[in-house]
């Protein structure tokens, strides 16, 4: 599970997209005036430029915060109502990433079919689930060690 951790993390390094504030702007249509009054009232933050330059950069997250806001905005909510459903949707967003984070343990292949390796069920089990070709996902329970050595075969 590492090696692919380690390969999603590289192909969507987000740390490195940063927008200056006219990029943001265009990007959201909100004015770049209006960020900064955001920013002024905490809403949104900019980041600490390594170059030494003023210029505001914001980064991805905060285009997504402010893309969330606007279209709150857009339907009839406050700058405060938008802000806190931001945030819900932010917080939302940490609690999936978390059960991403510690549920997904990797692939498998289980009867020619992809399946994630979700983790322990039990003491001797663990729960996989099974991307059929057409339909909902299945679930099945594997002992642990066969569902180990499956993701293995995928990890390597």
């Amino acid at each position: 599970m590492a090696v692919f951790s380690e390969q999603i993390r590289e192909a969507f390094d987000f740390h490195r997209l940063v927008f200056r504030i006219g990029e943001l702007s265009a990007m959201t249509d909100v004015s770049a005036r209006q960020l900064r009054y955001w920013e002024k009232k905490g809403l949104i933050t900019s980041r600490e430029r390594d170059d030494g330059q003023q210029a505001r950069v914001y980064t991805f997250k905060t285009f997504i915060k402010v893309s969330i806001m606007k279209y709150f905005i857009d339907n009839g909510y406050t700058l405060n109502g938008a802000a806190k459903q931001a945030q819900a949707r932010e917080d939302r967003v940490k609690d999936i990433h978390r059960f991403i984070s510690t549920g997904m343990k990797g692939f498998a292949q289980i009867d020619g079919r992809m399946a994630l390796n979700l983790g322990r069920f039990d003491d001797d089990r663990t729960l996989m689930a099974v991307l059929p070709d057409e339909g909902d996902v299945q679930y099945k329970l594997l002992p642990n060690a066969e569902a180990q050595r499956l993701t293995a075969e995928i990890d390597m």
